[in-house]
């Protein structure tokens, strides 16, 4: 297997096209939070986030409840301005895209 093929192991993307600074990456849900830690350590992190250089945020949320409020929260967010999109797909429903305001 080459390097370029080396997926990760939770989001499931290349990890070769992660290098670039543009995107960064957090998991809200990883050590047994509940719904609400998740979503305190969402806000926490997207606002930690504008502060630095990315584009873009994957967040891991793996499936289930924590998911669908963190996807409400922030199409809401994204309604109101506070973000410039969010994105799912399919392929991956643990993930979700979230491009930040410079």
């Amino acid at each position: 297997m080459t390097v370029s093929a080396v997926r990760c192991p939770k989001c499931d993307s290349l990890i070769s096209k992660q290098t670039d600074g543009s995107t960064i990456q957090f998991d809200i849900a990883h050590h047994g939070e509940t719904v609400r830690e998740a979503m305190a350590n969402l806000e926490r992190w997207l606002y930690e986030a504008r502060q630095d250089l990315p584009r873009f945020v994957r967040v891991i949320v793996g499936t289930g409840r924590i998911r669908e409020e963190a996807l409400g929260w922030l199409r809401d967010a994204e309604y109101r301005g506070d973000i410039l999109s969010v994105e799912t797909t399919e392929s991956n429903r643990g993930q979700i895209l979230v491009q930040i305001k410079p």
